[in-house]
């Protein structure tokens, strides 16, 4: 999972070599954290 969301998030951002997708498993779930560049942030979240 956390390949698809850099391979997604690289695709629509301006400096894809910025994206960084970091996963902390807990001992139920796991969260993704999605860092883009400041002025691409707009589009990962719109």
């Amino acid at each position: 999972m956390k390949e698809l969301i850099e391979m997604i998030a690289k695709a629509l951002v301006d400096s894809p070599d910025q994206v960084v997708v970091r996963a902390i498993e807990g001992e139920q779930s796991t969260v993704l954290e999605l860092r883009v560049a400041p002025n691409d942030l707009g589009k990962v979240i719109g």
